[in-house]
């Protein structure tokens, strides 16, 4: 068996999510690209010969025209570890409307025509082939209530740094998965971003949060088949289902009061953090990846100024600036000798001239 999890992109110009891990516990497929519908139907079919479940994050049976599915009201209503999740709703309409197709109907047309054998069902009962609507929220709550919400995905109104912070919480999240029943084996050799993720462009990052939800579906299907989640909704009128780890399970909260930073601190930063009576885990950096997050901490340091507008930030802004002449082996003399070239050849900024607009006349 096959364990197959699609973080499917709702328009056919958008990267998809792809992850397989097999049955002795191992991602043996994980990628994120741009997939047509037979492109994903070609790769089902190539891991789904001894049989498997494909957890696809997406609406799969979307017969209301307007309103919401039940399915969607049904897992919003249900407390999960004591905690509610939100689901975005949707109807026919509202999809074709705005996306043009109901994708994930699409998917599974193409998947059932390349391989007939497959059931879209919440019933895993005996079922070598089956296609199951699952969504990484609602799993990442079934399976690490103590930590949740974990809030890694790119949206308008938080900062970047902030959801690159997350970002490094769930991927250390996923380390637990080594022991759990179902196991699986080789996470660090897939999620090994703790360092990279605070360097990391929206594009990339974008990228690796595809794959990851890949991943959570492709582990959705893996512990369904080896114990009873929860079916919210039927097969006719469309159904989600997660997996819940059983309550005595349940850390005790303790991941709650560790947080992960991954990014350049000053040096006497750890002392500090000690002198507090706290226990920091630091790594020294070198190379590209040192380069990476200096370039990162750059940014950090530009929005902490343009938020706060205080002179000490820009004072950290110049560190950084010093740091990464250091690592260019670029003198500060050779740094002013360039900065006052410039000046030279196309001024400072004391006249405060605003250029608006520039004609051929």
């Amino acid at each position: 068996m096959r364990y197959i999890g699609i973080d499917l992109a709702w328009t056919y110009a958008n990267e998809s999510g792809i992850c397989v891990i097999a049955d002795n516990g191992e991602i043996v497929y994980f990628e994120s690209q741009v997939f047509s519908d037979e492109m994903i139907a070609d790769i089902v079919a190539e891991h789904a010969q001894e049989g498997a479940i494909v957890g696809i994050d997406a609406p799969l049976i979307v017969n209301n025209e307007t309103g919401s599915r039940y399915c969607d009201g049904a897992i919003m209503r249900e407390k999960i570890h004591g905690k509610n999740l939100s689901v975005f709703t949707c109807s026919k309409s509202f999809m074709l409307n705005h996306f043009g197709v109901v994708r994930g109907e699409e998917v599974v047309k193409a998947i059932q025509k390349r391989m007939p054998a497959f059931a879209l069902t919440g019933d895993l009962t005996n079922k070598k082939h089956v296609i199951i609507e699952t969504f990484p929220t609602g799993i990442t709550l079934g399976l690490f209530p103590d930590a949740f919400p974990v809030k890694y995905k790119i949206k308008h109104k938080i900062k970047f740094e902030t959801t690159k912070t997350e970002m490094g919480r769930m991927v250390n999240l996923l380390k637990r998965l080594s022991d759990f029943n179902p196991p699986v084996y080789n996470i660090e050799d897939f999620f090994n971003h703790s360092l990279s993720i605070q360097a990391m462009s929206k594009k990339g990052f974008k990228n690796l949060e595809d794959k990851l939800d890949a991943f959570l579906c492709s582990y959705a299907a893996y512990w369904l088949a080896n114990n009873q989640g929860k079916v919210f909704g039927d097969d006719q009128d469309g159904f989600i289902t997660i997996p819940i780890i059983d309550e005595n399970e349940v850390r005790d909260g303790k991941s709650e009061k560790v947080k992960v930073y991954n990014k350049l601190i000053r040096d006497k930063i750890p002392q500090i953090i000690e002198d507090s009576g706290k226990k920091a885990i630091i790594e020294k950096v070198s190379g590209p990846v040192y380069l990476g997050l200096l370039n990162a901490k750059l940014g950090e340091e530009l929005l902490e100024y343009l938020d706060s507008q205080k002179v000490e930030e820009l004072a950290d802004l110049v560190e950084v600036v010093y740091a990464i002449l250091d690592y260019k082996g670029v003198s500060r003399q050779e740094f002013k000798d360039i900065r006052k070239q410039k000046v030279e050849e196309r001024g400072a900024f004391r006249d405060k001239l605003l250029l608006k607009e520039v004609s051929d006349s």
